[in-house]
């Protein structure tokens, strides 16, 4: 048997790059698809976002931003360290968090911390962050030392042959003691260096194994527009057409 999943995270409010994923997804008609959370924050259209997310009837999990957004914390659980990302951290959330309606910020509240599946004796664990915190930084540069806190036998042992996360924005893959750690990258706010909207595809025989991060074409300049419009700062624009490579202007 061969199970096909679509497992995307991290749009960020950025209505045309989860247009382009979700037809994209239906386009493949893949067994299963997921979320793994944060739908608003830094772009112009997190309702948007989250009616076209529900309108796909995936299962999704709770992102950090959805967490603050849906209980009216007093930040979004970020973490960043640089003033201009603390600052323009500050100015997305508080715009998100009083842009989002209240029903929205209820169906916030109701997402679960993980998602878990079984397939052919596989274990897949789906989360946003690490399997013990929404706001953990799971980089591709952490030691396998630190990410065997993770597999068989490790002090937060997740009990699971796949974790899938996102949070970082940046897609990878690693095999630690034979666990695959999956970073699905970004749909709206890739930091890469890559553009285009990421998500990440899962092809599961009973021999193998394949993941593949896809890439998809979509509207930046429209998703630029948009948040200009709406009074958000230029940076978040020079972020998406750069794929968060880019310096701070005047």
């Amino acid at each position: 048997m061969t199970v096909r999943l679509a497992v995307f995270s991290d749009i960020h409010a950025n209505l045309p790059a989860m247009e382009a994923v979700a037809e994209h997804i239906r386009t493949c008609g893949y067994d299963g698809v997921y979320c793994l959370g944060d739908i608003g924050g830094y772009a112009a259209e997190p309702n948007e976002v989250q009616a076209l997310v529900q309108s796909m009837q995936c299962p999704c999990v709770m992102g950090n931003y959805d967490d603050g957004v849906g209980n009216n914390r007093e930040d979004c659980g970020c973490h960043y360290l640089k003033p201009l990302d603390i600052e323009m951290s500050k100015i997305s959330f508080e715009w998100t968090r009083a842009q989002t309606t209240e029903a929205n910020k209820e169906w916030l509240r109701g997402l679960p911390a993980s998602v878990r599946l079984n397939i052919d004796g596989r274990r897949i664990l789906l989360c946003h962050g690490s399997p013990v915190s929404n706001t953990e930084y799971l980089f591709e540069n952490r030691s396998d030392g630190y990410l065997r806190q993770f597999t068989s036998g490790g002090k937060n042992d997740a009990h699971a042959d796949l974790i899938l996360f996102g949070h970082t924005h940046v897609p990878f893959h690693r095999l630690v003691d034979g666990v695959s750690l999956i970073n699905t990258g970004s749909v709206g706010r890739p930091k890469d260096g890559d553009a285009r909207a990421g998500y990440c595809s899962l092809t599961i025989t009973a021999n193998d194994i394949a993941v593949e991060q896809v890439r998809v074409d979509y509207d930046i300049d429209l998703a630029c527009s948009r948040l200009l419009k709406k009074g958000l700062p230029s940076y978040f624009a020079d972020y998406l057409r750069s794929g968060g490579i880019t310096t701070p202007t005047g």
